[in-house]
């Protein structure tokens, strides 16, 4: 169980920061007229749910507090970046949706590198003589 945590972690954090940059190019065509925002928007409601799936497999994965404390700081500010963009009729907190994606996209290469230290570390001890299984 704490193995398949361990990749299910690796996983679902490596495609959530795949995802933020898809986000950013998703943009990135609205902005310079390629098409609409829409595709921006449904994307970006589908990444604000990931963090909630990351933050059970880091705590299963048993590699330890950091792990599932970065994973929620991660849940925390996805959670509430979308919720910012929606807030137009003050647009000095909704101008702090593109901080917050930047927020995210550090704290998704943070969790990102994690999982990855996380495989690492069980594969490391699987390898190691006498070792149990993770």
């Amino acid at each position: 169980m704490t193995r398949a945590a361990r990749y299910a972690y690796l996983v679902l954090a490596w495609a959530f920061l795949v995802g933020v940059v898809v986000q950013v190019f998703f943009i990135g065509l609205a902005l310079f007229g390629q098409e609409s925002t829409d595709v921006h928007k449904n994307l970006g409601w589908i990444l604000h749910l990931v963090p909630i799936l990351i933050l059970p497999a880091a705590a299963l994965s048993r590699a330890g507090r950091r792990h599932w404390q970065w994973a929620l700081a991660l849940a925390i500010v996805v959670f509430v970046v979308p919720i910012l963009a929606t807030m137009r009729d003050t647009p000095v907190i909704a101008a702090l949706h593109p901080v917050g994606a930047l927020v995210s996209f550090a704290l998704a290469i943070a969790v990102a590198r994690n999982s990855l230290d996380a495989v690492r570390a069980a594969d490391a001890g699987d390898a190691a003589p006498g070792a149990a299984g993770a």
